[in-house]
């Protein structure tokens, strides 16, 4: 446990240095990876409440990062999308996740790596995605 809690909290640090939580990550890639979803999609998928996801979408929408719109077949849906200001923080994101990921595994040889790949996908597989 203390290493799952040590491994989540090294993973965060990209964001946290600029002020990002993990689930307002998550919630911009589940986006971005959807298209135009449903908050109510977002919310089963990412498993948090109406409350959590309106929060955090509120957030994201008052800095231009994200935008509601009325959904065409649902009129009582409401759909999210990036903005291009969304677009442009989420390469930043990506760009500090995979320097930081970089770094983190360095210590570890190509053999190693693929080894502990193949245990985390078989582990994947095991307790479903």
């Amino acid at each position: 446990m203390r290493t799952t809690h040590a491994l989540r909290r090294f993973a965060g640090q990209p964001y946290t240095r600029r002020g990002w939580s993990p689930s307002r990550v998550l919630l911009m890639l589940a986006v971005q990876e959807a298209g135009t979803p449903r908050m109510g999609e977002l919310k089963a998928k990412l498993g948090v409440t109406g409350r959590s996801i309106t929060s955090l979408v509120d957030g994201l929408e008052d800095e231009g990062l994200l935008r509601r719109r009325d959904d065409a077949e649902d009129r009582r849906s409401i759909r999210l999308e990036i903005t291009p200001k969304g677009e442009e923080h989420l390469g930043e994101i990506k760009a500090l996740h995979d320097a930081h990921a970089e770094a983190t595994f360095d210590v570890l040889s190509d053999a190693e790596k693929t080894a502990l790949l193949d245990v985390l996908d078989r582990l994947r597989d095991r307790v479903g995605e």
